[in-house]
């Protein structure tokens, strides 16, 4: 799939699986918005808009960034099933009512490492959808504001 304007291969850049995914419209918009900042900066009149910066590497710098959030995102959505945390929190109820032993500790202390990691990386996701947003957001003011330089 080649993208726009730019000529950029998404499926190239982000993987057919991303671009399939949940994150697949966010690199689509991405790659929509970057379009248009490099329509328009072609169309611009360079005599009224001498002191303005270009905004097209910006633009290219944020899609890159949605990119790479979009290809991270989808990697840990594969790694954080649904169901893994209610999963392990049953386990380790289930094992804490166990008569105490060596192997119930040992499988005890596996669980709630497993259980810390789980959340670590939900936390780690969550960061990363805030970032992925902001990205968008900053792109969409970018397309913004080369419109309104453009008399549009």
């Amino acid at each position: 799939m080649t993208g726009g304007a730019g000529g950029r291969d998404l499926t190239a850049a982000a993987g057919a699986d991303t671009l399939a995914g949940r994150w697949g419209d966010a690199i689509r918009q991405a790659q929509a918005d970057r379009d248009v900042v490099a329509s328009l900066r072609r169309l611009r009149d360079p005599f009224t808009t001498l002191d303005v910066p270009d905004l097209l590497p910006t633009a290219d710098e944020l899609l890159e960034r949605v990119v790479a959030l979009a290809t991270t995102l989808h990697q840990l959505d594969g790694a954080l099933a649904p169901r893994t945390t209610a999963i392990i929190e049953q386990r380790i109820a289930a094992a804490s009512v166990e008569p105490a032993s060596e192997a119930r500790d040992r499988r005890l202390a596996l669980l709630e490492h497993q259980r810390s990691t789980l959340r670590e990386l939900e936390e780690r996701r969550a960061t990363l959808v805030r970032k992925i947003d902001a990205a968008l957001l900053a792109l969409a003011r970018l397309r913004y504001e080369a419109k309104r330089l453009r008399g549009r």
